[in-house]
């Protein structure tokens, strides 16, 4: 592979960046609808198999698992991914040090844990967090091949063995719960998810001999090293709030508290990591700051107008939808998790910003933000750990909204020069579309429940209301929004012989 193919690769136009995203997401998105179903009755089942204790215990392990990926892949491939010029010599030095490193994090931490973590948590925590850390060497090993499909925007690949991960990990976890194994399932079972990832990536993508080049390794770390710290207080953002309960509180309030987090931020996930997956490598192929803007304007758009409502469905049947789904053990989630879903639809209309600063080259004032928000975040949590899970789950809003804040305030407007009024016009049509769908869809749950209306009905009666009454909204009081939601379906599905000329216009759009 050499630095001329590798430029040329780089240098797409605005037609070239939309086909490759529009190709992406609907790789991702068959990706996401084939796992959804094996992932929901993994989510099942282990709920019923593992207790809430065990839960709470494992979460604090599982902080380790997007840590090996951030730490090897942001440091030694993203700048593969990001840099216009590459050669050889950077490949062979990333695959290098990041098979290096994760070796050495894995030994790390496997022996540090008791010393370190067993005062701090438990020895169940310090065990599991044991059986969590070879997941930094095997992250490590396919880093670069990760790299080099992202570089290339070879989504398909990348789709499908992630599809693979998510199926064999959670067959594992499943099976290992099922003899008792408990919060160890659930670790194994991720960590069998990475290495399936990795060494499928590099059959498909070899990462090339490692080989120690200094002036490459120079030239990787100086993007490297600031943007795998970014990820690192990112992945501590997203975590903190387990680990600061896991030494406050008992095993069995942390699992709860893990459930309905869960269930109201993560789980929009399963629509933003479409946009995650691609956002950076498209960003990075973008030919200038004002056409990245525009994409990112449009993306947020419509992926806040999708998930926000959902979220607000969600706000709407959680009574009913958390036991019927997860078991009664799980009940004391219900308003944690309507809490939650208010900083899920925050954490949606922000999907993708740390991505926009890794692109434009800010991965410095990156890593400075979050260290600001980490210290906020741990702080707010141990604040009101003692006050209940629904206390703390005010505090993780409150914080969710400083960062909205701060993100359109400092880092769009700040470093990047965007106008200020893109928070107003990427919050419009998801806000007011929710409040709509909260306003109707309360109500009609309420009336149901006070009929003795069956649990099944009333979610799906209340659900099917709410999306109903998102469309309507949509096209109605947002029709350029609606329009770009409609034509990006249409993109999605099989293509079709176009019946005359415009047709066949309408879908080049």
């Amino acid at each position: 592979m050499t630095a001329t193919d590798e430029t040329s690769r780089h240098e797409l136009d605005g037609d070239q960046l939309r086909e490759a995203a529009v190709s992406g997401v609907r790789w991702f998105a068959i990706a996401r609808v084939a796992t959804e179903a094996l992932q929901l009755a993994s989510a099942v089942a282990l709920a019923r198999l593992v207790s809430p204790a065990d839960f709470g215990n494992a979460a604090v392990a599982l902080i380790l698992i997007p840590l090996a990926v951030i730490l090897t892949y942001e440091g030694f491939g993203s700048a593969l991914v990001q840099r216009k010029l590459i050669e050889t010599g950077h490949f062979e030095a990333a695959t290098l040090t990041s098979i290096a490193t994760g070796i050495g994090l894995s030994i790390l931490i496997y022996f540090l844990a008791p010393v370190i973590a067993a005062p701090i948590f438990n020895d169940e925590i310090a065990h599991l967090i044991q059986v969590a850390a070879p997941a930094f060497a095997l992250a490590g090993l396919g880093a670069v091949s990760r790299a080099r499909l992202s570089r290339n925007l070879d989504f398909r690949p990348i789709s499908l063995v992630e599809t693979g991960a998510l199926a064999v990990g959670a067959g594992v976890a499943i099976g290992l719960a099922a003899l008792g194994l408990g919060g160890e399932a659930v670790v194994i079972g991720a960590v069998v998810g990475i290495a399936f990832t990795s060494l499928a990536m590099v059959a498909l993508a070899p990462p090339g001999r490692p080989r120690w080049r200094r002036r490459e390794l120079v030239e990787v770390s100086r993007f490297g090293a600031p943007a795998s710290a970014a990820g690192i207080l990112y992945v501590a953002i997203s975590n903190v709030d387990y680990a600061v309960l896991a030494a406050r509180l008992n095993p069995a309030q942390v699992g709860i508290y893990w459930r309905a987090f869960q269930i109201g931020v993560l789980y929009q996930d399963k629509i933003s990591g479409i946009m995650m997956r691609l956002a950076f490598p498209i960003y990075s192929r973008t030919n200038d700051l004002d056409e990245m803007k525009k994409l990112h304007e449009r993306a947020t758009r419509i992926h806040g107008a999708v998930v926000v409502p959902l979220l607000a469905i969600l706000i709407v049947t959680a009574p009913e939808l958390i036991p019927m789904v997860f078991g009664d053990a799980w009940r004391a989630a219900i308003e944690p998790t309507q809490v939650l879903a208010v900083a899920g639809m925050i954490a949606a209309i922000l999907t993708g910003y740390s991505q926009v600063m890794l692109a434009a080259g800010r991965p410095r004032a990156l890593l400075i933000f979050n260290c600001a928000v980490l210290v906020l975040y741990a702080f707010a949590v141990f604040l009101t750990a003692k006050q209940g899970l629904v206390t703390v789950a005010l505090a993780v809003v409150g914080v969710h909204v400083a960062m909205l804040a701060a993100v359109y305030l400092v880092l769009f407007r700040r470093v990047l020069g965007m106008p200020v009024g893109r928070l107003f016009t990427d919050l419009a049509p998801a806000a007011a579309t929710a409040a709509l769908v909260l306003v109707i869809g309360l109500p009609i749950a309420d009336l149901m429940r006070g009929a003795g209306a069956a649990p099944v009905l009333i979610v799906i009666v209340a659900g099917l209301a709410g999306c109903f009454v998102q469309a309507l909204a949509l096209r109605a009081f947002f029709p350029e929004v609606w329009n770009d939601v409609f034509r990006l379906l249409r993109r999605l599905l099989p293509n079709r012989p176009a019946k005359s000329s415009t047709a066949s216009e309408a879908l080049a759009q």
